[in-house]
């Protein structure tokens, strides 16, 4: 065990550089939070310019205007680059007494501070294992603000 205590206090030295995302989501007819822990993060600082590339994991809650809820699981990558936030992932949204949807989504926005940023949000979800009957498609479109710690 005293080999490997060191090597794990080592091994997390890398993840002190790397921060969490927030994101709050506003749709037509719900509200999204979501938090993102990083696998990766990369950072590239050129004279006057930050660059960075954001690749995690994380979880989101859904809450439609009607009461129901839905509970989310992300994978995402995002990058600034200058002043432009770009952001693609997917999605598996489990919402309370229905089956699963999975799918798509982008985000496209503005880096108003290096840790601030505000996109448009576009997903399509959809349930991959329902019978003809019930709705299979959940599309939306959203204005995300987003928040790196």
């Amino acid at each position: 065990m005293r080999r490997f205590l060191p090597l794990l206090l080592l091994a997390s030295l890398p993840l002190s550089a790397q921060s969490a995302i927030v994101s709050v989501i506003r749709q037509p007819k719900a509200t999204a939070a979501e938090f993102t822990t990083p696998v990766t993060e990369i950072e590239l600082k050129n004279p006057g310019d930050l660059s960075r590339i954001h690749i995690g994991v994380g979880l989101g809650l859904r809450h439609w205007d009607d009461g129901s809820n839905a509970f989310r699981f992300i994978a995402d990558a995002n990058a600034n680059v200058h002043a432009t936030f770009l952001a693609f992932g997917a999605v598996a949204e489990v919402p309370s007494g229905d089956g699963a949807y999975i799918g798509p989504r982008l985000r496209v926005g503005w880096m108003f501070h290096p840790n601030w940023a505000i996109s448009v949000e576009g997903e399509h979800l959809e349930k991959p294992f329902a019978s003809g009957l019930t709705p299979r498609r959940r599309s939306n479109l959203g204005l995300a603000l987003t928040a790196r710690f």
